[in-house]
């Protein structure tokens, strides 16, 4: 049974508003002779005004009508609607009962709209429902622009699928929506110095997470959430979307902040050359292991042989460079393959006539080709 009436097809009536929002008393459709012309927003069917035994005020059809949306409400959902609406308009917001779609997409419990024009729905789901149900409700909503959150009293399995606030049921029938078990999070970061003496060399250096806060009565919960000052914390992963309490915008900024700053990898060091270190090893030692990969990969594709590196080989003709040796066919023996970045200023051409040089770049190409034979076999991977 709604809480709105339609009066004579041409304004609606809500009983949860003084003068039923069109400046008529409850007593002016309540028990009247002859009866006021009421019907049904949803189905369009004749009505009468009720008084619940717990005092709400309703409308009833006079006839049960399977097909009306509203068919089968209790006094339970229809006071969670009042809460809902009373909140809203306490809050500063237009509320409207029991609004159904132009296209019947969707009929709201409570349409709340705010100054800046924003609609958010707050459906009040005192009985059990799927997950599918309301996923695909909130979807609809969704598809017109507006925000749904659900409220409940239920351990419902969907309260982590969609915007959602878990209520404490009233202790009494006669008893008031005045309760949530919604704690507005706080996220903090402290450094794991000032909260762990001593610090153990397995933690972080500072430590972040979330922090619940007291719970909030019903009407501040509601004036958060339409006011922005509260947004559901939502993670998205490949199997959907998931949702995790209420915080305020800045310390989910914060979150996603300090998440993206944990992603991003820190800056490597700069590289400072060991001026005692070979020649080879005066690159960063990133450029040390790509171009000794490529020289291995060119050395097998010229000789048919994957050779190895000798940085323990000790020679002059090695000139500050890395040998690569190979194994001689039909042979346990092995001889050199290619000598790797050898230092210009000490090369000499004639202990390594014949023996291919690889280099990095054009620019030592030209540092050896200086004074290198004529005949030298400089190669630039």
């Amino acid at each position: 049974m709604p809480l709105t009436a339609s009066l004579a097809g041409r304004r609606t009536l809500d009983a949860t508003l003084d003068g039923l929002g069109s400046a008529l008393p409850w007593e002016a459709v309540y028990r009247t002779r002859p009866r006021v012309p009421l019907t049904c927003t949803d189905c369009g069917l004749p009505m009468h005004a009720k008084v619940s035994g717990r005092g709400g005020r309703f409308f009833a059809h006079d006839r049960r009508s399977p097909h009306c949306a509203a068919t089968g409400e209790t006094e339970e959902h229809r006071s969670l609607k009042r809460a809902l609406a009373a909140a809203a308009r306490a809050a500063g917001h237009r509320a409207e009962l029991e609004v159904t779609a132009v296209h019947r997409g969707w009929r709201a419990d409570v349409l709340v709209t705010g100054p800046d024009g924003r609609r958010t729905a707050l459906e009040a789901q005192v009985s059990s429902t799927s997950l599918d149900d309301v996923l695909e409700r909130t979807l609809r909503y969704q598809d017109d622009g507006i925000e749904a959150v659900w409220f409940t009293y239920r351990a419902a399995c969907w309260l982590t699928y969609a915007p959602s606030a878990h209520l404490y049921r009233p202790a009494t029938p006669q008893s008031l929506w005045t309760r949530t078990r919604v704690c507005a999070s706080r996220f903090s970061v402290v450094a794991c110095a000032e909260i762990c003496q001593p610090s153990p060399f397995w933690h972080s250096p500072y430590h972040a997470g979330w922090e619940h806060g007291p719970e909030l009565g019903l009407a501040e919960f509601v004036a958060d959430v339409l006011h922005g000052r509260l947004l559901p914390r939502k993670t998205t992963a490949a199997r959907g979307t998931f949702y995790d309490g209420w915080a305020a915008p800045k310390d989910i900024e914060a979150a996603a902040e300090y998440a993206a700053a944990r992603e991003t990898p820190a800056p490597a060091p700069a590289y400072v050359p060991d001026p005692a270190a070979p020649w080879y090893q005066q690159q960063p030692p990133a450029e040390q292991q790509r171009l000794l990969t490529a020289a291995k990969a060119w050395v097998q594709q010229t000789t048919g042989i994957w050779p190895t590196a000798r940085p323990g080989w000790n020679a002059d003709w090695l000139a500050g460079g890395l040998a690569l040796a190979r194994r001689i066919e039909d042979s346990w023996s092995i001889t050199r393959a290619a000598l790797i970045r050898p230092d210009p200023a000490r090369i000499d051409w004639s202990l390594i006539e014949g023996l291919p040089v690889i280099v990095g770049s054009w620019e030592e190409h030209g540092a050896l080709a200086a004074t290198a034979a004529p005949h030298a076999h400089i190669v630039v991977l």
